[in-house]
């Protein structure tokens, strides 16, 4: 298992891995508080060797009586096309083709609370947007097993909100994203790739 200097130095391998990745999937969650209250969306992502790429998440109605109505949104890339897809609970489905894949993700980015920008900005250099490099102040702090996946564990700021990143000591994979303000949790489980570490380039 390789060691880092520095938060730095390690964000620089994450950033190589997930550039180098054939092909990544996982599922998960966040749960975001707002307004004294958490909403919670579920989602899964996939990226093949093909450049395709879908990310889907499901979205309940924010007024709590009405919970039971969720919107499921895929956005995503497939034979070079973006899309933006929407099937609310009472079956309107609308498609939208983006002009490009950083608009498609752009769009879909707020709704999911960030997670849709999280995976697709490590993997795609043209989605654009606040990326991993930009953390201020990165501090590499004590490993902590986060389920049942033992973690480098990097504190910092974006923009002036406190953020930590759980990343796989194993794989370099991001298991784990929380900010302080406004204060939300991104949890990814299920995470698959066909390359091992080994045949990740290390920065120079």
């Amino acid at each position: 298992m390789p060691s880092y200097a520095s938060a730095r130095e390690l964000m620089d391998a994450v950033m190589a891995r997930y550039r180098a990745l054939p092909d990544y999937s996982d599922r998960g969650f966040v749960t975001a508080r707002r307004r004294g209250r958490d909403h919670v969306i579920v989602f899964e992502t996939a990226y093949e060797a093909s450049g395709d790429f879908r990310f889907t998440f499901d979205r309940p109605h924010p007024y709590r009586p009405l919970r039971h109505m969720v919107t499921r949104f895929v956005v995503g890339r497939r034979g070079g096309e973006a899309y933006l897809d929407r099937r609310a609970s009472d079956g309107d489905v609308s498609t939208q083709v983006e002009p490009d894949f950083n608009l498609a993700i752009a769009g879909a980015t707020g709704t999911s609370y960030g997670a849709a920008h999280t995976i697709a900005g490590l993997l795609f250099p043209e989605v654009t947007g606040w990326s991993f490099r930009e953390l201020k102040r990165p501090r590499l702090r004590s490993p902590q097993l986060i389920d049942d996946v033992w973690c480098h564990r990097i504190t910092g700021l974006q923009h002036r909100a406190r953020m930590v990143i759980h990343v796989g000591v194993e794989d370099l994979l991001i298991r784990r994203i929380a900010h302080r303000r406004p204060g939300s949790e991104e949890r990814r489980l299920d995470v698959r790739v066909s390359a091992p570490l080994s045949e990740a380039p290390r920065p120079s």
